[in-house]
């Protein structure tokens, strides 16, 4: 799988900025194609098989690399940024994935938000961008899965918000308030 990450990360660089200007595609079997392979990641990360991960990955982001940007491609390239950043190339995968956030602008992602989010400020940005930022868009992820009815991926997007407030936060007590807020929402809405 390394192996794979590393061809995938080669042919991103190779494309590149180049490809992400590239039109828009209305292919209907990359969309779902792509969707089935981004619920297979998650999947897979609960199974804790990161070969799995790994390949669906690669694979989703090599689909999109030869037939185009969708709707999908802003998650595809998240998820694989967050498996494949090592501390050599995080200035490349934090490159890739701000660049696949900027491709929110290009397609109506509203939906996968909870998702993006999760990926971006939990799992990739915290390494370049301040914790408070990374915290205020987690909670928006948080609150867009709760209203979505995606509450798992607000969930997640909140267990990183309670984690960067615990770095950041010089009060023990206001942190424990906003958890304590938070548990409510969840008994609420789940």
């Amino acid at each position: 799988s390394a192996k794979m990450l590393a061809e995938t990360l080669k042919m991103y660089e190779e494309l590149g900025d180049k490809w992400l200007k590239g039109e828009k595609t209305d292919d209907k079997t990359l969309h779902t194609t792509l969707q089935f392979y981004n619920v297979i990641v998650l999947a897979s990360l609960f199974c804790k098989s990161f070969s799995m991960v790994a390949y669906f990955t690669c694979k989703a982001v090599q689909l999109s690399l030869h037939r185009g940007l969708c709707e999908r491609t802003p998650l595809t390239l998240l998820q694989f940024t967050s498996i494949v950043t090592k501390d050599d190339n995080a200035v490349l995968c934090y490159r890739i994935a701000k660049n696949a956030m900027s491709l929110r602008e290009r397609f109506d992602v509203e939906a996968q938000i909870p998702e993006l989010y999760y990926n971006f400020y939990g799992r990739i940005a915290w390494r370049f961008e301040p914790f408070q930022a990374g915290i205020e868009h987690l909670r928006q992820g948080f609150e867009a899965g709760l209203s979505s009815g995606h509450a798992d991926m607000g969930l997640y997007c909140l267990l990183h918000t309670i984690k960067f407030v615990l770095f950041s936060s010089p009060s023990l007590k206001s942190t424990l308030k906003e958890i304590d807020c938070y548990l409510h929402l969840l008994k609420t809405y789940k």
